[in-house]
This record gives structure tokens, sequence and C-alpha cells, in this order.
């Protein structure tokens, strides 16, 4: 083999490695969004007779998100978004396999980072004294919502911005004339 092909080949498996690493961060993100939705559930394993009468939107609402298509909604949106982010910015830069796997792994680490906070927070976020209401109930959970809510929004800013930006400032001349 030549120089040339075994470079060709160590690109294209260190490619094949990052879109392996970014699809995997992806189901993680799915199993977190996963256990992140019982927040909007807070009735689902509290007695019967203890839970808020039928009608009752706190009811409904733990109702709904209590089963699918409820329990999914929040992880499949949250992979969603982060799919639909990858494929805006893999459209928006040069066809070059080092600028791909730099994106695709940049990805693939802000997706980890984010449900590894969010896992690790629960932890942090169970003890504080930040209840609204007693438990069951939303006035509890909502801690862990907010937590959760902001580590989305602040990876999803990431993605649509900063790792674009940071791409433009790695790889300026492959980068030329392109818009992160």
């Amino acid at each position: 083999m030549s120089g040339e092909s075994v470079s060709r080949l160590k690109r294209t498996i260190i490619l094949v490695v990052s879109i392996l690493a970014l699809l995997l961060s992806w189901v993680a993100l799915l199993w977190m969004g996963g256990i992140a939705a019982w927040s909007l559930a807070p009735y689902d394993t509290t007695p019967l007779a203890d839970r808020p009468p039928r009608g009752t939107w706190q009811r409904d609402l733990s109702d709904f998100f209590q089963v699918p298509p409820g329990s999914v909604i929040p992880a499949l949106l949250s992979v969603g978004i982060s799919v639909v982010l990858a494929i805006i910015a893999l459209r928006r830069i040069p066809d070059s396999s080092n600028v791909r796997t730099q994106l695709m792994l940049g990805f693939a680490l802000s997706n980890i980072v984010v449900v590894a906070a969010m896992f690790l927070g629960n932890f942090l976020v169970a003890d504080l004294p930040l209840e609204i209401a007693p438990y069951p109930g939303y006035g509890w959970t909502l801690k862990f919502l907010a937590k959760d809510i902001l580590l989305l929004a602040l990876l999803f800013a990431l993605q649509a911005c900063g790792i674009p930006k940071w791409l433009l400032a790695r790889f300026p001349k492959e980068m030329a004339g392109k818009t992160a």
C-alpha cells in the first residue's frame, strides 16, 4: 500500500469511529431524556388514593407523561433537535474528512458531557431544599425540570453556535467562505 492509501484508510477509519461515537452519544441522550421524563410524571408511583383527582391539570399532565407517547416525547425531542443541528452543521461545512470528523466528535462530546451533567445533577439537586411544594407533585420535581431544561438549552446553543464557530477557528483554510 502506498502512503496515500494508508493515510486515506486511516482517515476513513477515524471518520467511521466518530460517526459511531456520535450515534452512541445520541443513544445516551435518548436514555437520559427518558430518565428525565420521570419529573414530568410526579404521581406515577403515588398510590391512587393520594393522587390529585382526575380532571385536574396535575393529574392529567402526570398521566400523559407516565406512559407512551408522553413518556418518550422529551427524549425524542432532545435527540431530534441535536440530529437536526448536526445535519445543518454538516451541510454548512466543507467536504473535508478532518472537519467532518471534528464536527461529529464535538457533537458526541457535548452530548456525553450534558448526559453526565444531567445524571450527576440529579444527585446534587435532590438534596437541595428548593421545593415549592412537598413530594409528590410538580412543586417538588420543578428543580429537576429546571436543571434539565437549562442543560439542554446549553447543549443546543453549543451545538448550534459554539461547535461551528470552533471549527471555523480550528480550520480557517478549509472553512474559508463558510459561515458558522
